[in-house]
């Protein structure tokens, strides 16, 4: 399974909010494989000024933030918005929410997740 987490960088600590997330690790299972930038399809100012009066517009720009990811399975996400979301299922990537106190770090998280499921 290739599991996708927002993360700020080569820290791999995770991002809160998905759609702001500068990149995403990838993990098979537990393994660390890469770290993946995550293009963005409108920048963090773009994404406060302008209105979400068009759905469709805004979900196609979180979807370019994606392209990195596309081979992926799941996603654990801290919080995730309503358009975020809507690319993610699109991508036919499952959404598996986590918490805070599974981990500050990707690796931790991966591991909390894995562990549940058992």
């Amino acid at each position: 399974m290739t599991i996708a987490i927002p993360v700020e960088g080569e820290n791999l600590k995770i991002v809160k909010r998905t759609g702001q997330a500068p990149y995403f690790a990838i993990y098979n299972n537990n393994e660390f494989i890469k770290l993946v930038a995550a293009p963005k399809g409108h920048s963090h100012d773009e994404h406060k000024e302008h209105h979400h009066g068009d759905d469709e517009e805004h979900i196609q720009g979180h979807s370019k933030s994606l392209v990195n990811i596309a081979e992926c399975d799941l996603i654990l996400v801290q919080a995730i918005g309503e358009h975020m979301k809507e690319a993610l299922e699109r991508e036919n990537i499952t959404i598996k929410k986590i918490r805070q106190k599974d981990g500050e770090f990707a690796s931790q998280a991966i591991e909390s997740y894995l562990q549940s499921r058992s």
